[in-house]
């Protein structure tokens, strides 16, 4: 079995040498790009796994690579931020346009490891079963999603959200529970993350009057999906 390939976006030589090092003594294969339309060329030739980006780049900013990777070469899989950029700003911005996971550096090897990992476990989890709910359909096995019919690009994290909301619906769900079960980790993310990839999430899949469900928010509580 071919080793699951990291495409890292870096143009600090020694972050890159140190993340390539990183990933491969824990058995990836790796390629490195500085610039973006490189980087964007490997991606659409289907030669990456996981996407690793830093933000402050040479021409294009890694943001505008993310939005491309998401909407111009419709990539599905896992991409994580690396950057110096810590505002909650940046961050939010990141998630919501197509991050899965967002590190501030200086990165941490088992931190990184732990992440990438995490991401790639639930990005390639197998399965034949369908939820469906309403005008909703999420197909587990070839992690899809259609909305009457049509499809509806996601990215594995917010694949692995509506898994978790439509699977449990008329549940009440903690931030802290999402947490556990979308992103494996409980302390290490604020709970914010939730609300943004919710919010998304309802935009994405038109949850609402409309559809016959509503996403609820529980104040101090968490979320419950209800038919209206």
């Amino acid at each position: 079995m071919a080793p699951t390939t990291v495409g890292i976006l870096e143009d600090e030589a020694p972050q890159a040498e140190l993340l390539t090092g990183w990933l491969q003594e824990a058995g990836y294969a790796v390629f490195h790009c500085v610039s973006g339309d490189n980087f964007l060329a490997r991606v659409a030739d289907g030669q990456a796994d996981i996407l690793i980006l830093d933000w402050h780049l040479p021409g294009d900013a890694g943001i505008d690579i993310l939005e491309r990777v998401r909407r111009s070469l419709h990539f599905g899989g896992p991409v994580l931020f690396a950057t110096a950029k810590d505002s909650e700003q940046d961050i939010v911005r990141g998630l919501t346009t197509g991050a899965d996971d967002y590190l501030v550096k200086p990165l941490r090897r088992a931190e990184l490891l732990a992440r990438v990992a995490a991401l790639w476990r639930r990005s390639a989890q197998p399965g034949a079963s369908t939820v469906a709910l309403g005008p909703v359909e999420l197909d587990l096995g070839n992690r899809r999603v259609r909305v009457n019919g049509e499809d509806v690009s996601l990215t594995p994290t917010e694949f692995d959200l509506a898994v978790c909301v439509f699977s449990n619906a008329g549940k009440l769900l903690s931030r802290e529970f999402l947490l556990r079960e979308v992103w494996g980790v409980s302390a290490q993310l604020d709970t914010r993350t939730v609300d943004m990839h919710m919010s998304r999430l309802r935009k994405l899949l038109k949850i609402g009057p409309n559809m016959g469900y509503c996403i609820k928010t529980i104040y101090r509580h968490g979320y419950r999906l209800e038919a209206l």
